[in-house]
C-alpha cells in the first residue's frame, strides 16, 4: 500500500462520515484518488465497515490468492468463539434451525459450510468485486473440511 493510500485509509477510520472532497483536502490528493481507491473495496456500505474495509486495502487488489487465504484463515482461526460460539456447535444449531424449518431431518453442519458457501457464490454472481465474500467463501469451505474430517 502507498503511503498517499494508508494516509487517506487513515484519515477515513478517524472521520468516517468526512465526505471525499474533505478526504482528498486533508490528505493532500484530489478527489478522483480517494474514489478510485473507496470503489476498490466493491461495496455501497464500506463506512459501516471502516475497520474491515481498511484490512481489505492493504490486500492486493489484484485478488491475490495468498491475500485472500491469508485474510479467511485469519478470520476461521482467530478466536471468534467469544463473538459466535464454537464453530461445529454454532453450525449444528444452524443446521437444527434449517431441518425445523424445512421439515427435514437430513441437513448436518457440513451442508451449512456448503450452502453458506453457495450464499456467497450468489453474492458474487451480484457484485464480483466485492472481495468478502470471496474471503468468506474460503472460510466456510475450510470450516467445511475441519468438520468432515473428524
Amino acid at each position: 500500500m502507498s503511503k498517499k493510500e494508508e494516509k487517506v485509509w487513515q484519515y477515513l477510520l478517524a472521520n468516517r462520515k468526512a465526505e471525499y472532497a474533505e478526504v482528498a483536502e486533508a490528505c493532500g490528493v484530489d478527489i478522483e484518488f480517494v474514489k478510485q481507491l473507496v470503489s476498490r473495496i466493491g461495496s455501497d456500505n464500506w463506512r459501516e465497515d471502516m475497520e474491515f474495509s481498511y484490512a481489505v486495502s492493504k490486500i492486493n487488489y489484484e485478488f491475490s490468492r495468498a491475500g485472500i487465504l491469508d485474510t479467511a484463515k485469519e478470520y476461521v482461526t482467530k478466536d471468534r468463539a467469544a463473538d459466535h460460539g464454537d464453530m461445529e456447535d454454532n453450525f449444528l444449531t444452524i443446521a437444527a434451525y434449517w431441518n425445523t424449518h424445512l421439515g427435514i431431518y437430513s441437513i448436518g453442519p457440513q451442508d451449512v459450510a456448503v450452502m453458506m458457501t453457495l450464499l456467497k457464490l450468489a453474492r458474487i454472481k451480484q457484485n464480483e468485486k466485492h472481495i468478502d465474500n470471496w474471503i468468506d467463501a474460503c472460510g466456510y469451505m475450510a470450516c467445511g473440511g475441519e468438520i468432515v474430517s473428524k
